[in-house]
């Protein structure tokens, strides 16, 4: 599937979307939100509030009035670049909203422009990695059918994801993550990702990502960094 194809073409956008289960829509979108997080220089306060109300679902409701702060945001701010970038915060805002299931929904097309947007936006920084990753998310699912009806499975495949990107864009201790292999932390992903399932504490995790950079890679390393991402992973959901 070919990038010109997914943005300028809409229903390729709708299917993407409508093949993703509503409980993980959120999720999802979030996920391809974040990918912009080290390329935006001052993300938003308006857009950051949105990945909070995305990690629990007792507050995707918060997510309606959260569109209106980044629409105010928009009108106050015509000159931000990429606009592109605030019109798919407002499109996860809007599919976050609608998983909730609470009256006046916005309208349910508003998830086929989330793909198309994203990597407009990705364009935007001319970075063909920055591109890749979008896409990859963008197509996480329809890469991966077994997913759509096992939504068990689709939870814990995002959750998965999520810490594969912490340790790439957050942790990172090689320093690599701007044009190193893509994969070089991808073996710790599984340990720490049954840590997580297991309900390990914050305090096993950052010990965990302490030894892997003090004795496997012989970083220096700090703890408190690790406590730090530990912390995001235990959140990440």
């Amino acid at each position: 599937m070919e990038t010109y194809d997914i943005i300028t073409n809409i229903e390729i956008g709708q299917q993407i979307f409508e093949n993703i289960p509503n409980d993980i829509r959120p999720d999802w979108a979030g996920l391809i939100l974040s990918r912009f997080d080290s390329h935006i220089k001052n993300i938003p306060g308006e857009i950051k509030e949105i990945y909070s109300i995305i990690d629990s679902r007792e507050r995707w409701m918060e997510a309606h009035e959260q569109f209106n702060k980044i629409r105010v945001f928009l009108l106050n701010h015509k000159n931000y670049q990429p606009e592109s970038y605030l019109h798919l915060a407002e499109m996860v805002a809007k599919v976050t909203y609608n998983s909730s299931v609470k009256p006046s929904p916005f309208d349910k097309d508003n998830g086929w422009y989330i793909a198309s947007l994203a990597l407009k936006t990705a364009q935007f920084f001319d970075d063909d990695r920055l591109e890749e990753e979008v896409k990859s998310a963008i197509l996480i699912f329809n890469r991966n059918k077994k997913f759509t009806y096992n939504l068990i499975a689709a939870k814990d495949f995002l959750v998965y994801k999520k810490i594969d990107e912490i340790l790439w864009f957050d942790w990172d201790p090689i320093g690599v993550n701007k044009d190193g292999p893509r994969d070089e932390y991808q073996s710790y992903v599984p340990r720490i990702f049954e840590l997580k399932k297991s309900g390990a504490e914050k305090q096993k995790i950052a010990e965990y990502l302490f030894t892997v950079e003090t004795e496997r890679m012989g970083m220096g390393g700090t703890f408190e960094n690790c406590l730090n991402i530990a912390d995001k992973i235990i959140k990440a959901s």
